[in-house]
């Protein structure tokens, strides 16, 4: 009886002690991220810098759990002699919105407000720089002593045939029924490919530069998302309604009723966009990251491997984009 009564006091005592994990010890990191594509710019760099703070369980966009970098030196230069010094991101951006309301197409050209790119969340925008497919692209960062760089080449991509949305079909494996974004296009054999898919439930500004990990579904829901990224070792001659599915913050794929927000009759586009080998790994590693399989030691904890030469994290890299509208 003595001994039992000493295991359950043992047991209590560890379950209540207190552990101090000296977050404010912890070395703070550099991120850089940024790409260059062939859509109109302006074409953005995000620098930010680690902090102790955990990040807030219930994603808000302006609630990160790092710094933002101001201040610091960013140069572009390509391989045709350009040299873009980029500017900290201007709140807002003049340019022409669209709409599909009704099936009425519209467009007004305004001061277009941006509450999430922006200098004070550590954004710097190019002025003059233009992306093009078959060249190669060079990031220069300095911040106070040091100094950062990368490289990246901007390979071509096949262009889209077409896309659509399924109405009332299967979209996931449970059965359910909900609206589907697909696409069809070439799959040239003779080299080799990667590929992102995206799916914007509108087209504000269809032919803009504009990436960034978030999702936002009609009713102001936010979903936290990465890209979805494909090998054309599982793509066939002609990719015949390949349906774009959203990886959500739990790691899971969900293309379910209601989940997309999908209006077709208010306009929609998918676009396609190339990839190295090294951008498809690193957007590959953070799914994997976040792929959950009740595991809680697979796969290990680590960072995706970017390209920032110095000791930032990050991945600096040039995509070009092919997009169809989907105007139903």
């Amino acid at each position: 009886m003595r001994w039992s009564f000493l295991c359950i006091l043992i047991l209590l005592a560890a379950c209540t002690k207190e552990y101090d994990f000296k977050l404010d010890n912890t070395k703070p990191l550099y991120s850089i991220e940024g790409r260059i594509s062939d859509l109109k710019g302006p074409y953005f760099i995000r620098i930010t810098q680690s902090t102790s703070l955990f990040a807030n369980p219930y994603f808000v966009i302006e609630d990160d759990s790092v710094d933002a970098v101001q201040g610091a030196e960013v140069i572009i230069k390509d391989d045709m002699g350009t040299v873009d010094t980029l500017i900290p991101a201007v709140d807002k951006l003049e340019r022409t919105y669209y709409s599909f309301l009704n099936r009425v197409w519209d467009s007004i050209t305004f001061s277009f407000p941006s509450t999430y790119i922006n200098a004070k969340r550590g954004f710097y925008q190019t002025t003059k720089i233009k992306g093009m497919a078959g060249h190669n692209y060079q990031l220069f960062v300095r911040i106070g002593d040091f100094t950062f760089q990368a490289s990246a080449y901007m390979p071509p991509v096949t262009n889209l045939d077409s896309a659509a949305i399924q109405r009332n079909t299967v979209v996931n494996a449970t059965g359910a029924i909900g609206n589907l974004p697909v696409t069809w296009f070439r799959e040239p054999q003779n080299e080799k490919n990667y590929y992102m898919l995206q799916y914007y439930a509108h087209i504000t500004e269809y032919p803009y530069d504009m990436f960034h990990f978030m999702y936002e579904a009609n009713n102001n829901n936010g979903y936290s998302s990465i890209p979805y990224v494909v090998d054309d070792n599982i793509l066939p001659p002609y990719v015949n309604g390949l349906s774009i599915p959203l990886i959500t913050p739990d790691g899971n794929t969900d293309q379910g009723p209601g989940f997309y927000g999908t209006y077709p009759e208010w306009g929609a586009h998918i676009r396609l966009s190339s990839l190295t080998k090294e951008a498809y790994e690193y957007f590959n590693q953070l799914r994997k990251q976040l792929q959950t399989d009740g595991n809680i030691y697979k796969p290990a904890p680590s960072s995706a491997k970017g390209n920032i030469q110095g000791g930032a994290l990050g991945l600096f890299w040039a995509s070009s984009v092919s997009y169809k509208l989907i105007l139903d």
